[in-house]
């Protein structure tokens, strides 16, 4: 009779080192090796023989260097940087945990915003998060939504505030708050009628002032009640939208609520509910569904909902 065990599963031990790696992502997003050494708290000469290391142990060149001008990534080095940031996301997640959940959080998150609702959402978050978490550092990237779409997926940004609207399906989402949209006009505008919404057909052959930035060129909004605006002016400025609009040279459809209805010049605008059936749009925090979120990250999409909840019941 044969005593047969069952085969025990092949471990994988890996030649390189964690910590060249997480050098690596270092000298990655620096740019420049004196730079990297300074943040890592290292000296360059040994910066870079940890890089010399890894690159042997790879089999090839991550960096191009230049006397003057820093370091930038090869074609490897570029394949490699979303892989590494993974890496060393999960290594000090494991760490975090390995410590106990009553560890202090500290570390950085790197948060993407879409631009008009930075303003809106940053201070608040930022203020509120460091009074519970001091030792996190909260640091905000604005840009449009394809933009840190692309960033998060490459891992340089950990979490994202975006609008609900066409999020690519590798991202998981969390809702925040839900936003109405409005009608902005000059207070000489015929439909500027006091406690009256506005009808979008209404408005269909006026010219229309158009957030440039993608998705907020309105098209969901224009789209839901069916009709085609005639764009006149295209900014990516949220107040140069509505200074147009008070100087009377369109109109704006906007989410946004600005504690104060004067602009930077000092004149009005009027704000009126949508006549039509247009739902709100959803502000969400989104990321990656295959990145296993740092319990830092956890606890700010926590703290985001509970303190925007609590906001949104205070406006209502």
């Amino acid at each position: 009779m044969l005593n047969t065990k069952p085969a025990q599963p092949r471990i994988f031990l890996p030649r390189f080192s964690l910590r060249k790696i997480a050098y690596f992502v270092v000298a990655a997003d620096t740019g420049n090796m004196s730079a990297a050494a300074r943040q890592l708290s290292i000296s360059p000469g040994a910066l870079y023989d940890a890089l010399g290391d890894l690159e042997k142990d790879i089999g090839a060149d991550l960096f191009v260097r230049y006397k003057a001008r820093g370091v930038t990534l090869t074609s490897v080095g570029q394949q490699l940087l979303s892989e590494a940031r993974g890496l060393v996301r999960h290594a000090e997640t494991f760490e975090s945990f390995a410590r106990g959940p009553r560890r202090e959080l500290s570390g950085e998150i790197v948060i993407g915003c879409f631009p008009t609702l930075l303003p809106f959402v940053g201070p608040q978050l930022l203020a509120d998060f460091h009074d519970s978490y001091p030792a996190v550092t909260l640091r905000f990237v604005e840009n449009s939504q394809p933009a840190l779409e692309e960033a998060m997926l490459a891992g340089s940004i950990d979490v994202s505030i975006l609008y609900d609207v066409d999020i690519v399906s590798a991202l998981e989402r969390r809702t925040l708050f839900e936003a109405v949209p409005y009608v902005l006009l000059s207070k000489d505008h015929r439909l500027a009628i006091p406690h009256t919404p506005v009808d979008l057909a209404e408005l269909a052959g006026e010219a229309f002032i158009q957030m440039d930035l993608m998705p907020g060129k309105n098209d969901y909004f224009f789209s839901c009640a069916g009709i085609t605006p005639r764009p006149a002016h295209r900014t990516t400025n949220f107040e140069l939208v509505r200074s147009l609009v008070a100087r009377n040279l369109g109109y704006a459809v906007l989410l946004q609520r600005p504690a104060s209805n004067i602009t930077y010049e000092g004149l009005p605008v009027e704000i009126r509910p949508i006549a039509n059936k247009v739902p709100p749009l959803k502000v969400i925090f989104a990321w990656p569904s295959h990145i296993h979120l740092h319990r830092r990250v956890e606890e700010l999409m926590v703290h985001g909902e509970r303190l925007f909840r609590r906001a949104c019941k205070g406006n209502s």
